[in-house]
C-alpha cells in the first residue's frame, strides 16, 4: 500500500526502557516524522515483571522519548490492554504499528490489535516482526505468536529469513521485507588510545569485541574457543566481552581461565548504556558475532555505523548484511576453525576506503527503511 501523509500510532516500548527494541522504535518514529508523517507512541508502564526479567534493570537513566503520548500498557494486566486500545483509537490513526520480539507480550499485543480494529476498522494494523518467534521458542510461544499473526492486516520484517517463517504460518498475509537500519544516534568515535585508556586495556594488541546481551544463542563459547586457538598460534590479540549475562557466566569464565593467556580477556559484564557504547567500538579493531541463531542484529547496525569490520556467522538474517559488504566477513556457525580463520582474515585485510563503506551503509539507512515500508 502507498501512504500519503499519515498519523501513525506505535504500541511498544520506548526510552527510557533500555535495549535495542526501544532504540529501534524511537529511531523509526523519527524517520517517519522526517518523511512528513505524525507519530504517536504508546509505551508500557510495565514491560516484564521483575521476577521474570533476567537483567538488573529495565530502564536506562537519562533517556526519554519525544513521541510517547502515554505509558498505557501493563504486560500482565489485561484491563490496560483494552484501555490502551481505546486511547489509540481516540487518536484516529491511519496505521497502528505493533512491534513483536517476544511471545511473552503476544497476548497483550494480539488483544490490543483486535480491539483497535474492532473500534476503528479503517486503520491498518501492521505487525513489525523483529523475529518470527522468540529465540529457542517453545510450542506454547509459537501458538501465542500465531494469535497475533491472525489479528494484523500486514507484516513488516527485517530479514528474508523472518519473512519466510511468517509465510509458513499465514500464507495470505501481505509481507514487506525490509532490513534493520544502521543506528546513527550514538556518540562519535574517540581515538583508539583514549578509548583503551578509559577501559583500562593495553594500547598495542588488536582487539576483538563481543558486544551485547550474553545469551545462549549468541554463541560466545565459540568465540572463546576460537580465541584460545588464536592464542595458541601466537596471534597478538586481546578480547573484550561487553554486555550483561542473561545466563550463567561461570562456564565462560572457565574457558577463559583455561586459555593460554587469560589476562588477554577483558570483561565488562553489565548492560552498556548509550553514552558508553562509542567507547567500546572506538577501542575495537574487529566486532565478532558468533551467533548460533539470529533474525538480524542491532550490534551489526552499530558496528557498520562506526565503519568497524565485522565477523559474523552465516545464520538467519545475518547473511543478508554481508553479501558485498566491504568490511563484513561471514563463516559457518558452531565451527571454531571457520571462525578462527575468519577473524584472521578480517584482521589482516587492507583498510577499506571510508567512501566505500558509506556507500554500502546508505542502503541500510533509516530513510531507506521508511521509504520501503511506507511505499510497499
Amino acid at each position: 500500500m502507498v501512504f500519503c501523509r499519515m498519523k501513525i500510532a506505535i504500541v511498544s516500548v520506548f526510552p527510557p526502557y533500555r535495549g535495542g527494541i526501544a532504540q529501534f522504535n524511537e529511531a523509526m518514529a523519527e524517520a517517519f516524522t522526517v518523511k512528513g508523517h505524525e507519530c504517536v507512541g504508546f509505551s508500557f508502564s510495565r514491560q516484564y515483571p521483575s521476577l521474570l526479567f533476567p537483567g538488573t534493570n529495565q530502564y536506562e537513566d537519562g533517556l526519554q522519548s519525544q513521541f510517547v503520548r502515554t505509558e498505557a500498557v501493563d504486560s500482565i494486566n489485561p484491563v490496560t490492554w483494552y484501555r490502551c486500545a481505546h486511547l489509540v483509537v481516540k487518536e484516529q490513526p491511519d496505521a497502528v504499528i505493533i512491534p513483536f520480539w517476544t511471545a511473552f507480550l503476544a497476548p497483550a499485543l494480539a488483544t490490543m490489535a483486535r480491539r483497535i480494529k474492532t473500534l476503528h476498522p479503517s486503520c491498518r494494523i501492521v505487525g513489525l516482526f523483529h523475529n518470527a518467534n522468540s529465540h529457542d521458542a517453545k510450542p506454547w510461544e509459537k501458538a501465542l505468536t500465531q494469535r497475533l499473526l491472525q489479528r494484523i492486516d500486514e507484516a513488516w520484517t527485517l530479514s528474508e529469513d523472518v519473512s519466510k517463517q511468517l509465510e509458513g504460518q499465514r500464507k495470505e498475509l501481505p509481507i514487506t521485507t525490509a532490513f534493520h537500519p544502521f543506528y546513527e544516534h550514538f556518540a562519535p568515535l574517540i581515538s583508539r588510545d583514549a578509548a583503551r585508556e578509559q577501559l583500562h586495556m593495553p594500547a598495542a594488541p588488536k582487539l576483538v569485541l563481543f558486544f551485547g546481551l550474553i545469551r545462549p544463542y549468541k554463541g560466545l563459547e565459540w568465540l572463546l574457543d576460537a580465541a584460545t586457538e588464536l592464542q595458541k598460534s601466537g596471534e597478538d590479540l586481546c578480547f573484550c566481552i561487553a554486555g550483561e549475562p542473561y545466563t550463567d557466566w561461570e562456564p565462560y569464565q572457565r574457558v577463559i581461565d583455561a586459555s593460554p593467556a587469560p589476562e588477554r580477556f577483558y570483561t565488562h559484564l553489565r548492560f552498556i548504556p548509550k553514552e558508553d557504547v562509542h567507547v567500546f567500538f572506538s577501542a575495537a579493531d574487529l566486532v565478532c558475532l558468533p551467533y548460533s541463531a539470529a533474525s538480524q542484529s542491532g550490534v551489526t547496525a552499530i558496528a557498520m555505523h562506526y565503519h568497524k569490520p565485522v565477523v559474523a556467522t552465516d545464520v538467519g538474517g545475518l547473511k543478508e548484511y554481508f553479501d558485498g559488504n566491504p568490511i563484513g566477513y561471514s563463516c559457518a556457525p558452531k565451527d571454531v576453525h571457520a571462525l578462527t580463520e575468519a577473524i584472521r582474515e578480517a584482521l589482516s585485510a587492507e583498510p577499506v576506503e571510508a567512501a566505500s563503506v558509506a556507500t554500502w551503509n546508505a542502503r541500510f539507512s533509516w530513510a531507506a527503511f521508511a521509504q520501503k515500508c511506507l511505499s510497499a
